[in-house]
């Protein structure tokens, strides 16, 4: 009896067709949806992080390359106290208009008045009312007297004691409810020791401070003054020399760090328009950073 073998069937052209085609469509349809992964990723990329707004400046905030002042005023923290400025508004008497507009400044100024000015008493008098410091602006020699006049009552070398005592009280006179006295120009007259002692010995007697305006680098008005035991003190910067909005500005904040650093600082302008404007941005700043604005008397010594 034969034994019976089973032959293995071959693949039918029909199932490997069948299987040639399925394999085509799996790769088709591999590739159409790899196409429209990318499609949907170039149309619809992933959305970025939300962007952090830069803070705004303030539309009037004070940049000036030029000045190394630019920087912010630190801010006083309460373990420091108090910093003071004084701001002492030279050349008043002349021009009222301006006077004015410096009484509206909401700030204790002091006002420095020109003796024998066609306003002088009025101002020191509205002045004193509204509980300004009120100063007499004493004109004095400068080097280059006579082409540089120091104006109406001024005090000059050649003058003997009598004389120029005369001419002090005729000065002191004509600027009521004043303080004290600083020097208006006076290079020249500063820099004159016994000169300068007759003045400061008659400004004791009259219980008057003496504010040097350090209009010369050799003046000895404050360093007798303290030798002579007179409250004394003396001027720091200069604010408005140039007469420009933004350079003032750069100056005040010169005068607020020295304040910072020094604990009280005096600054010396002038009634110009610039001048006017730059108070009033400034000492708003000012009194927001801690820097309390003074009479100038609180700070002699």
């Amino acid at each position: 009896m034969k034994k019976k073998y089973n032959k293995k069937k071959k693949p039918s052209r029909i199932a490997l067709l069948s299987l040639a085609s399925l394999l085509v469509v799996l790769v088709i349809a591999v590739i159409l949806l790899y196409t429209k992964h990318k499609m949907e990723y170039e149309a619809y990329p992933p959305a970025k992080p939300p962007e952090v707004p830069l803070k705004e400046i303030p539309k009037d905030a004070y940049i000036k390359k030029d000045y190394k002042t630019e920087e912010v005023i630190p801010g006083v923290t309460k373990d420091h106290g108090v910093y003071k400025v004084a701001i002492i508004i030279d050349d008043l008497g002349y021009n009222n208009g301006n006077a004015e507009e410096l009484l509206k400044i909401d700030a204790p100024l002091t006002f420095s008045i020109f003796p024998h000015g066609p306003y002088s008493k009025s101002l020191a008098q509205k002045a004193h009312t509204m509980g300004r410091d009120v100063m007499l602006h004493l004109p004095m020699e400068p080097y280059e007297y006579p082409q540089k006049n120091p104006g109406n009552g001024a005090l000059l070398l050649d003058m003997d004691n009598e004389k120029l005592l005369k001419k002090l009280e005729a000065n002191i006179r004509s600027v009521p409810f004043i303080k004290g006295v600083n020097n208006h120009m006076g290079s020249k007259f500063t820099e004159d020791k016994q000169k300068m002692r007759v003045i400061l010995n008659e400004l004791e007697k009259r219980d008057l401070f003496f504010l040097d305006s350090r209009t010369s680098k050799n003046t000895v008005g404050y360093s007798i003054a303290k030798e002579m035991g007179i409250k004394v003190a003396e001027r720091n910067i200069f604010l408005d020399n140039d007469q420009d909005l933004k350079s003032i500005n750069a100056q005040i904040y010169k005068l607020a760090k020295l304040s910072l650093k020094n604990g009280s600082a005096i600054g010396i302008g002038h009634p110009h328009p610039a001048t006017i404007k730059a108070l009033e941005q400034m000492i708003p700043e000012l009194k927001a950073k801690g820097i309390e604005v003074v009479p100038v008397s609180q700070l002699v010594k």
